[in-house]
């Protein structure tokens, strides 16, 4: 027959091993749980980058579309409006074509080191600003 002292000594250290092994499942469940966590976290990141990168891919194949659109309608537009003639009334009067060649020469010939005046040559009429 087994002694009461034993017995309460066994009771307890069985007692205490039950209470080891249940916070040692009650950890491996938390920590299942973390883990679970976290997966799903990383899932749910991975997914997200994906769909950035599908949005930046996206992105750069519109903008190289609409850069070679915007080539082609500069294109278009100057081809159009390369042989149109100016019309009489937005033309350079020829009084100020004479101002602005006489106003460069003076500014070549200043840069060269020859004197030059900057006044028009042969007194031109003026301008008339509208």
């Amino acid at each position: 027959m087994i002694r009461l002292p034993w017995l309460a000594g066994i009771g307890a250290a069985l007692l205490a091993l039950g209470a080891w092994g249940g916070w040692t499942v009650s950890d491996w469940r938390h920590d299942s749980k973390a883990l679970d966590a976290l997966a799903d976290a990383t899932k749910a990141t991975n997914e997200a980058a994906q769909h950035m990168r599908a949005q930046g891919d996206l992105y750069e194949k519109d903008r190289q579309d609409d850069q070679s659109q915007s080539m082609v309608r500069e294109s278009r537009i100057s081809t159009i409006y390369r042989d149109v003639a100016v019309p009489a009334d937005c033309a350079v009067p020829d009084a100020a074509g004479s101002v602005l060649d006489d106003a460069i020469g003076a500014a070549n010939a200043r840069r060269s080191g020859q004197s030059g005046s900057g006044l028009p040559a042969g007194g031109s009429a003026p301008v008339a600003v509208r």
